[in-house]
C-alpha cells in the first residue's frame, strides 16, 4: 500500500484469518516459536497484534503516504458462496486458533482507533461485500483520481494496477506495475479477470476452463485479444458459462458496478489527535513495551500531521 504527489493513500489488505500469521512473521525479529508465546499480561495471544503493528509501522515509515486505509475481511460474500458453494473453501481447513485471531482482531482494531488510522470492516455482514472489494471500491471510485499504492500479496488486485495504482506485495518485497506485471505474472492488468478466468485461481478455489494452463492461456490470448473477442465469432457456450460466472467471482470492477454499495462501513479519523494514554495502556496488557518508544509513535504522529 504507497503513494506519491500527489496525495499518497495507501492501502492496506490483510484477511486476517488467513494471512496475518505471515503478515506478523516479516518481523526476522523474533522466530515463530517467540510469535506464538506472546501473551497480554493476562495470559490471552498478542502474536498476530504484534506483527501487524510492527509491519504497519514499517510500511507507513518505508512509504510516507498522506493517508492510510486499512480493509478488514469479516467472511465471505453471500452473491460468491451461491455462485460457487466451494469458493475459498479449503481455508475452512486451515490450521490456526480462529478464534484467537478474532479476539486480536477486534483489538488491532481498537489500536488502529487509538492511533487514529482509517479503517473499514462490516462488522454485521450487511455489505455483501468481502475487503477485496472495499479496497476496490476506495481505489476505483473514491480515491480514484490519485497516485495509490496497494499493500498486498493478492493477484486478483493486478486487475486495479493503472498509471496511478500500483501494488506493493510484502512477502516478496516486490513493486506490481504496469511495465513489469506481464513479466512477473504472464499477463498484463487488463488481462487478469480473461486469464484467472481461464487458467482457475487455486488460492479461492476457482476453477478454469477444461485444458487450459498458463502456455494455452497466453497464446490464445495474444490471438484473440480477449475472451469476449472470442466469444464473438465462436459458438462456444461451454467457455461463455465458465467465463460468466468465473468474471462474476474474480471482476472487482464488475462486481462494484453491479453490487452497489450504498455506504462504505468506514472508521475515518479526520482529527490529529492519536490517544496516546489509551495506546499506552493497551500496550502495557498486551506486553507492547517496544511499542511505547518516542520513536515508535512519531511515525503516527507525522502521518497524522500531513
Amino acid at each position: 500500500m504507497c503513494i506519491q504527489k500527489w496525495r499518497d493513500r495507501r492501502r492496506l489488505d490483510e484477511e486476517i484469518q488467513r494471512e496475518l500469521m505471515e503478515l506478523m512473521h516479516n518481523d526476522k525479529t523474533l522466530s515463530e516459536e517467540q510469535f506464538e508465546k506472546l501473551k497480554s499480561t493476562d495470559g490471552r495471544p498478542s502474536g498476530a497484534i504484534f506483527g501487524f503493528f510492527k509491519s504497519l509501522h514499517m510500511y507507513i515509515d518505508r512509504f510516507n503516504p498522506k493517508e492510510v486505509y486499512i480493509t478488514f475481511d469479516n467472511g465471505h460474500s453471500e452473491f460468491r458462496d451461491k455462485l460457487n458453494p466451494n469458493y475459498k473453501g479449503h481455508r475452512k481447513n486451515i490450521s490456526i486458533d480462529y478464534e484467537s485471531l478474532q479476539l486480536q482482531k477486534a483489538e488491532i482494531m481498537k489500536i488502529l482507533r487509538y492511533l487514529r488510522i482509517n479503517y473499514i470492516f462490516d462488522k454485521n455482514k450487511s455489505y455483501n461485500y468481502e475487503g477485496d472489494d472495499f479496497l476496490a471500491y476506495l481505489v476505483l471510485k473514491k480515491f480514484n483520481n490519485d497516485k495509490v499504492t496497494i499493500v498486498s500479496s493478492d493477484k486478483d488486485f493486478n486487475q486495479l494496477i493503472s498509471s496511478s495504482v500500483k501494488i506493493f506485495n510484502p512477502r516478496k518485497e516486490q513493486y506490481v506495475r504496469e511495465d513489469n506485471c506481464m513479466d512477473l505474472f504472464g499477463y498484463s492488468p487488463d488481462e487478469t479477470v480473461d486469464y484467472l478466468s481461464l487458467v482457475g485461481d487455486k488460492s479461492d478455489d476457482i476453477e478454469g476452463y477444461p485444458g487450459m494452463g498458463p502456455k494455452k492461456t497466453r497464446t490464445f490470448l495474444d490471438k484473440y485479444g480477449s475472451i469476449n473477442n472470442y466469444l464473438k465469432d465462436h459458438d462456444d457456450e461451454k467457455m461463455k458459462a465458465v467465463y460468466e460466472k468465473n468474471r462474476q467471482l474474480i471482476d472487482l470492477k464488475w462486481y462494484i458496478n453491479n453490487i452497489h454499495l450504498k455506504s462504505l462501513p468506514i472508521k475515518k479519523y479526520n482529527d490529529k489527535n492519536l490517544k496516546l494514554e489509551k495506546f499506552k495502556e493497551i500496550c502495557i496488557t498486551y506486553s507492547l513495551a517496544s511499542f511505547m518508544t518516542n520513536n515508535f509513535i512519531k511515525v503516527f504522529q507525522e502521518l497524522k500531521s500531513k
